[in-house]
């Protein structure tokens, strides 16, 4: 996995994101592990690159930080509420992207515990935009489908993804906006084959609050994109 990096942003969780680093660990050893905490105490873990910022300064910008420290040709970008499990196969996935260069962003399966549902296409929608996709939309690559949107569980080539960074004027609500903006610049597709658990938790009063502060966040994609 040397050729992989594990990007993943966290926020006031400190014991979800060790459950999610001890389960790459245990299954991935060697794959590197970029943890970027704008928490008012971040969190450092064994084994882990930890990039702390300001509080409360967002995932976008917190990803783009990130993403400034991952040196591999690929990058896997997670949210710290996943969980590896014995299915979450990378070597595969790997090998599909390095056989076709026109795949950009390889999404895969969420399985949402604790009854073990999983989510179909369509992953949501986009914002409205007039970009012409790279490659049509239900076109096939490698036997994967080519999408719009994958969930934020996805390999992508380090130096494509950086060509679209994320907005960091969005501290959250920010998955559609740059699905939008990537889909005339990026190659994304869906691999069902490359799994990993979304173990939702039970959030405390300080995260929730922030979480759901999403009123700026909301002005810059009206602005962007109208109501």
């Amino acid at each position: 996995m040397l050729q992989l990096t594990a990007l993943v942003k966290t926020f006031e969780r400190p014991r979800i994101v060790r459950r999610l680093v001890a389960s790459i660990q245990r299954l991935y050893p060697e794959l590197g592990i970029v943890v970027v905490d704008d928490s008012r105490k971040p969190t450092h873990l064994a084994g882990v690159n930890t990039i702390a910022m300001p509080y409360d300064s967002g995932i976008a910008a917190g990803r783009n930080e990130g993403l400034r420290h991952v040196t591999t040709p690929y990058v896997l970008v997670l949210d710290d509420d996943f969980v590896f499990y014995r299915h979450t196969r990378l070597g595969p996935p790997l090998a599909l992207m390095e056989e076709h260069a026109q795949i950009d962003i390889m999404g895969g399966r969420l399985i949402d515990l604790p009854f073990f549902r999983t989510r179909a296409l369509p992953f949501g929608q986009i914002f409205p935009t007039a970009a012409t996709p790279l490659a049509p939309l239900g076109s096939v690559i490698g036997g994967l489908r080519v999408v719009d949107k994958v969930p934020t569980f996805f390999i992508a080539r380090r130096d494509r993804l950086a060509l679209v960074p994320w907005d960091a004027r969005l501290k959250r609500v920010d998955h559609a906006d740059f699905f939008t903006r990537a889909l005339g610049a990026l190659t994304t597709v869906f691999n069902p084959e490359l799994r990993c658990l979304h173990a939702r938790t039970p959030f405390d009063a300080e995260y929730m609050r922030k979480r759901m502060d999403v009123a700026d966040s909301l002005r810059v994609l009206e602005e962007r994109y109208g109501s």
